[in-house]
C-alpha cells in the first residue's frame, strides 16, 4: 500500500530532476557544443529513471531489479563525466 508522502516525495524528486535536467538542456542549446551534449544526455537518463519508477504517474507498475538500476545510474554518470572529462 502506497501513502500519500511516497506518493509526493516521488514526484517532488521528478520535479527536480527534470528541473536540473531542464538547466543543462537549456545550456547545451545556448552553447551548442558536444560537451554539453553529452552532459545533458546523462541527465536525460536520470529523468527517464527517475519517470520509470513512478508506477503512480504512469499507472502501471515495471519491474527494475537492482542490476537494472546500477546499469541505467552507470550509463547516465559515465555520459556525465565524459562530457566533464571532454576537451
Amino acid at each position: 500500500m502506497i501513502n500519500a508522502f511516497d506518493v509526493f516525495v516521488r514526484v517532488l524528486l521528478v520535479v527536480a530532476t527534470g528541473s536540473l535536467f531542464g538547466i543543462v538542456l537549456i545550456a547545451y542549446l545556448r552553447l551548442k557544443n558536444s560537451k554539453m551534449l553529452l552532459i545533458s544526455i546523462g541527465f536525460g537518463f536520470f529523468l527517464m529513471y527517475a519517470l520509470v519508477a513512478i508506477p503512480e504517474i504512469l499507472g502501471q507498475q515495471f519491474e527494475i531489479n537492482e542490476n537494472l538500476h546500477l546499469l541505467l545510474h552507470l550509463i547516465a554518470l559515465i555520459f556525465i563525466l565524459w562530457g566533464i572529462l571532454k576537451d
